[in-house]
């Protein structure tokens, strides 16, 4: 493939494979000018992309699957799929084996330690709740991996024969649960509470940094003082990408 000419007019789609839903976001001159879910319209909001970066935690055949939806949409496009490595943009990753560690995991380190500094803590609230550290020195110390909040309700559900409710019978409140739905969704609530707050109590002299799906609402139970940042793992991609253009001298 021809190189392209690279210059701050690129626009630049990173796409987020998450466990649950794959997100877009589209970069025009080092800013985010559009977001949105993926879904088969991609070619009509990203069609004037040049690049395409792509992180996914998802199998390698929806991975691959992925890779051609995009090519088809648009074929004229760079793509450049990431995966987690020993270092880059500044940050160290400290895994004995560095590309074990979550691509999302590695990407949103790398966001957090070039626009927060260190040392920093990502909270990602999704389906599964991360917390990753980030020493002053842009080392990834490394992280915890615990289930989100559905994740817990879905599994007593699955490992049960009689814990059963549906989902509309679950209420907001803060008093002792008084039904099954209230037990359970409640009680995922408080583990995950009590996991957030030990965690501070550690580290509490660290920026707190939150993105995902569910970190808002926990946060708002708890006196943790946090910046929101639902677009870390798009900077992180966007970060590598810039990187990577500059080893090959296209920037």
């Amino acid at each position: 493939m021809e190189e392209k000419l690279v210059s701050a007019s690129n626009r630049v789609l990173v796409i987020d494979a998450g466990n649950t839903q794959v997100k877009c976001t589209l970069f025009h001159a080092n800013t985010i000018v559009d977001k949105w879910f993926f879904d088969d319209q991609l070619s009509n909001r990203g069609q004037e992309a040049e690049f395409i970066v792509i992180a996914s935690v998802r199998s390698n055949e929806f991975t691959s699957s992925l890779l051609e939806k995009c090519a088809s949409c648009m074929p004229n496009a760079e793509q450049m799929l990431l995966r987690s490595e020993r270092s880059s943009c500044g940050v160290q990753n400290s895994y004995e084996e560095p590309e074990r560690l979550g691509v999302d995991r590695w990407l949103a380190a790398i966001a957090a330690f070039h626009h927060y500094g260190g040392p920093s803590v990502v909270l990602d609230a999704g389906t599964a709740i991360k917390a990753e550290f980030i020493n002053a020195e842009g080392v990834h110390l490394g992280g915890y991996i615990v289930p989100g909040l559905e994740l817990m309700a879905s599994s007593l559900i699955d490992k049960t024969a009689k814990i059963r409710y549906h989902s509309g019978e679950a209420s907001v409140c803060d008093t002792i649960p008084a039904s099954t739905a209230d037990a359970v969704t409640q009680g995922a609530t408080e583990m995950a509470l009590g996991f957030i707050q030990r965690l501070y109590g550690k580290h509490s002299d660290a920026t707190w940094l939150v993105t995902g799906g569910t970190s808002q609402a926990l946060m708002a139970a708890l006196s943790v003082p946090h910046v929101y940042d639902e677009s870390l793992v798009a900077k992180g991609a966007y970060l590598v990408w810039q990187e990577r253009l500059e080893k090959r001298g296209l920037k």
